[in-house]
């Protein structure tokens, strides 16, 4: 059993195709196939069953146990070699950058998560979509956990968020099941200005919104609709407590949460992440 057969494995796992994870790699097809055979063949049990295709194909129960040892193996490798190339010093430092608007609650339980382990050090910077966008391609942090707009090698979205109305549990809309926009014609509205959402996309339904405040934080906003002040437009994780989410009846706003990270990134970082954000309570 060879480690870059494990890799190549918990590529495939990760990734959920051969075409992806050949991608992820940087390696041929037809390598990637040979490397899982012969992990295949000195394990003595198939490890995908491939009767939906080429394309897709599914673990078996023991390959998925596999994996968690095989994960474990490859991390411990990777910190045995930092280690060395180190000359024993601190562990690999990890910045990451998280977009503001990600529900607070959300985000410390995800660091907490993190941070736990002692390797590696990881060190957190917010801001808004495009500061993280900035900041990654000047390479100032090394993965981010924010809006992406699709997939790509170094890009992968973990879920779709929908922007509702927030309203206090005792406004008269909060017991709506969904809301037009022509309801929000005669409605106080906070306004976000961290909000990700591109300008005009309610005005252009030609409804003319009474903004009664803008507020540059999201929990100034959060507290104005909580009050009775006025409503929002914000993702539905905000929501809680006396604030209540209704969703459009009428428009679909959405977000594509994911993670980005620099070309180069030990996989394991990248993986962390995602585990993180999942143990935490969003499902892949």
């Amino acid at each position: 059993m060879k480690l870059q057969q494990l890799r190549f494995f918990c590529a495939v796992i990760e990734s959920r195709s051969v075409t992806a994870a050949s991608e992820r790699l940087h390696i041929s097809q037809p390598a990637l196939s040979a490397g899982l055979k012969a992990l295949q063949d000195d394990l003595g049990s198939p490890l995908f069953d491939r009767s939906g295709g080429k394309q897709r194909i599914s673990p078996t129960p023991q390959a998925l146990r596999f994996y968690e040892q095989a994960k474990d193996i490859l991390a411990r490798c990777d910190v045995a070699r930092a280690s060395m190339i180190q000359g024993g010093q601190s562990p690999a430092t990890i910045r990451i950058g998280i977009l503001r608007t990600l529900a607070s609650g959300q985000v410390a339980a995800v660091l907490d998560h993190l941070m736990r382990s002692p390797s590696p050090i990881w060190k957190v910077r917010e801001g808004t979509n495009a500061d993280v966008g900035r900041w990654l391609s000047q390479g100032r942090i090394d993965v981010a956990w924010t809006s992406i707009e699709r997939p790509s090698e170094t890009a992968r979205i973990l879920w779709q968020e929908s922007f509702d109305v927030l309203v206090a549990r005792h406004h008269r809309l909060a017991q709506r099941e969904a809301i037009g926009i022509t309801d929000l014609a005669d409605e106080n509205i906070i306004l976000r200005t961290s909000c990700e959402l591109r300008s005009g996309k309610l005005q252009s339904a030609g409804i003319k919104l009474r903004v009664v405040a803008r507020a540059d934080r999201d929990d100034l906003a959060l507290k104005l609709v909580e009050q009775g002040t006025g409503v929002a437009i914000a993702p539905r994780s905000f929501a809680g407590g006396d604030i209540v989410a209704v969703p459009f009846a009428d428009v679909d706003l959405s977000r594509s949460i994911g993670r980005r990270w620099r070309p180069g990134l030990s996989d394991t970082h990248v993986v962390s992440v995602r585990e993180a954000i999942s143990a935490c309570g969003r499902e892949l």
